[in-house]
């Protein structure tokens, strides 16, 4: 620990007289169980820490004593006579494997500890640097991942795995590791660790290991494409929903009988457990986007897993989270989507009839995005939409803070059926609805996007917009004339500009006593608005 205190341009002088020292010693024979086994581990680690990529000539003489000690064996005792064992000198510890008691040598064990945590510092330090030895390392890490006896080995190997793959890629990038039979020592590494990662986390019963494999196996996917095969891909999805139903057990135990609106857990009960769920949420959603070519045979088994993860006893985290997925896979797969997994639309209907805002706000979002991306599968489900966005906006509460976001969020997506579909529905009756929600005035970055999507349908559908007669032309008047009145707050500066043109080009085509007629049905404040615009 001193040299890391010091840096290494103080002890630069003592760097060879410390690294004979260290090979004196490891060339000794030392006890099995001697502490000075894992102590010369942890000088190793600890130089290789303290001199970074001055550290190379040693590797050959350091990394080798490490990779030992991490694969050593022979540190279980499993006696013909239990009554035998001596556990009081404390070099032995008892543990139970199913129905049969084991004994660990605790010094061995610790030996083996010390030797990954040294070859993750060392990676972690070295980055590429580590070169030629990555691939040793991981080959000795990747096994660990699922090593019975001691859950920190497992966590060490875990957090290794993406320090070795973005090392191997770098190192890959800069030819420091040579190919071999066409393919990159980077891709072979990926083919080999990702797949281990998949089968470590369908393994694992800790739920702070799990968070840690979750963390590396979404960070790893994220370096490249798809690797994992069609039963890879299975066991990926079955150990994220397994995962993902052991949390919402564990949560719905906790919650008991806490219902209605403010059915959540309190943070320092819920906290660990929610965390797991959103990393594996996340991973999810990351292997969607990765692997979206291999996936797709795999759509229709999503559905009922979302809709498992939206049943009445869910919590709401649970059910927000099920629904962001679903959003997820409807952005990359599209139409595709919807026609695995129709039955999905169902439950975003019966969602926005929740009681609870959160829920009501995530459902109507969900919605907006199958309107924009469910092309011709979602037309049969219109006026299914319709129905269920208009609960939402309809809602008692709809306007009281609580309620109001989930309210927004439903306009929009309103908004999204006029722009997409509008061919297919009773248009006048909808936009009549729309209109009278417009404008938003609560959440402001919902608010922009809303009226440039009403500033964009008028420019692209003038006469099937505004109604026979131009019988919509007041109210669209009157809805701009309130958002330019607020001047920035509810619309960009492109959509304010693109505003005021329509106006002045409706003012312009319109008989004058119609505007007339429309500018007097204005508040005071509002038509001394529109003039001094249409005037300048």
């Amino acid at each position: 620990m001193v040299w890391l205190a010091v840096g290494k341009d103080k002890i630069r002088s003592d760097i060879e007289m410390v690294v004979q020292l260290l090979l004196s010693l490891q060339g000794s024979k030392l006890e099995e169980n001697d502490p000075m086994r894992s102590q010369l581990l942890q000088a190793w680690a600890r130089l290789g820490k303290c001199l970074g990529h001055e550290f190379k000539p040693y590797m050959s003489v350091a990394i080798p004593r490490l990779l030992k000690s991490a694969k050593i064996g022979s540190y279980v005792i499993i006696p013909e006579n239990p009554d035998d064992v001596d556990e009081s000198d404390g070099s032995i510890r008892a543990l139970i494997v199913g129905d049969r008691k084991i004994w660990i040598k605790t010094k061995v064990l610790e030996e083996k500890l010390t030797a990954c945590k040294g070859l993750y510092l060392l990676a972690d330090e070295l980055k590429q640097g580590l070169s030629v030895w990555i691939e040793k390392v991981a080959r000795t890490l990747v096994p660990r991942l699922k090593f019975a006896h001691s859950e920190e080995i497992r966590r060490v190997a875990a957090s290794a795995m993406p320090v070795l793959l973005k090392s191997s890629k770098v190192a890959t990038q800069e030819g420091y590791l040579e190919w071999s039979a066409d393919e990159s020592p980077f891709k072979k590494l990926y083919s080999y660790v990702v797949p281990a990662l998949v089968k470590a986390l369908s393994m694992e019963s800790l739920l702070e290991i799990t968070a840690v494999i979750l963390d590396s196996l979404d960070e790893c996917m994220k370096m490249s494409e798809h690797v994992l095969d069609e039963d890879q891909t299975d066991l990926f999805l079955k150990a994220i929903m397994n995962v993902l139903q052991k949390i919402s057990s564990l949560s719905r135990s906790k919650v008991g009988a806490i219902e209605g609106i403010n059915q959540t857990l309190p943070d320092e009960e819920n906290g660990e457990e929610q965390k797991v769920y959103d990393k594996a949420a996340a991973c999810l959603t990351t292997f969607i986007i990765t692997h979206k070519n291999s996936f797709s045979p795999f759509i229709g088994k999503l559905a009922p897993c979302i809709e498992l993860m939206w049943v009445k006893d869910r919590i709401v985290e649970e059910r927000r989270i099920a629904l962001h997925v679903f959003c997820d896979v409807a952005k990359q797969f599209q139409e595709e989507a919807f026609r695995r997994c129709k039955i999905s639309l169902l439950f975003l209907f019966k969602a926005c009839k929740d009681e609870n805002p959160e829920v009501q706000e995530v459902a109507a979002q969900a919605i907006g995005t199958a309107a924009e991306f469910g092309g011709s599968v979602f037309k049969s489900f219109l006026k299914g939409a319709v129905s269920a966005l208009n609960a939402v906006m309809g809602h008692p509460n709809a306007l009281q803070m609580e309620y109001v976001m989930a309210h927004d969020t439903a306009v929009s997506a309103l908004g999204k059926i006029l722009q997409f579909h509008r061919e297919k529905l009773k248009a006048e009756k909808v936009l009549r609805i729309w209109l009278g929600h417009l404008p938003l005035k609560n959440n402001l970055e919902e608010a922009k996007v809303v009226h440039r999507q009403l500033c964009s349908l008028v420019e692209v559908s003038d006469g099937e917009l505004l109604g026979t007669q131009k019988a919509y032309l007041s109210e669209i008047v009157a809805v701009y004339a309130e958002i330019l009145w607020a001047g920035k707050k509810l619309a960009t500066e492109e959509t304010v500009n693109q505003m005021i043109k329509q106006l002045k080009l409706h003012s312009r085509r319109s008989p004058p006593s119609t505007w007339r007629s429309i500018m007097l049905s204005l508040e005071p404040h509002l038509q001394k608005k529109l003039e001094s615009i249409l005037l300048s």
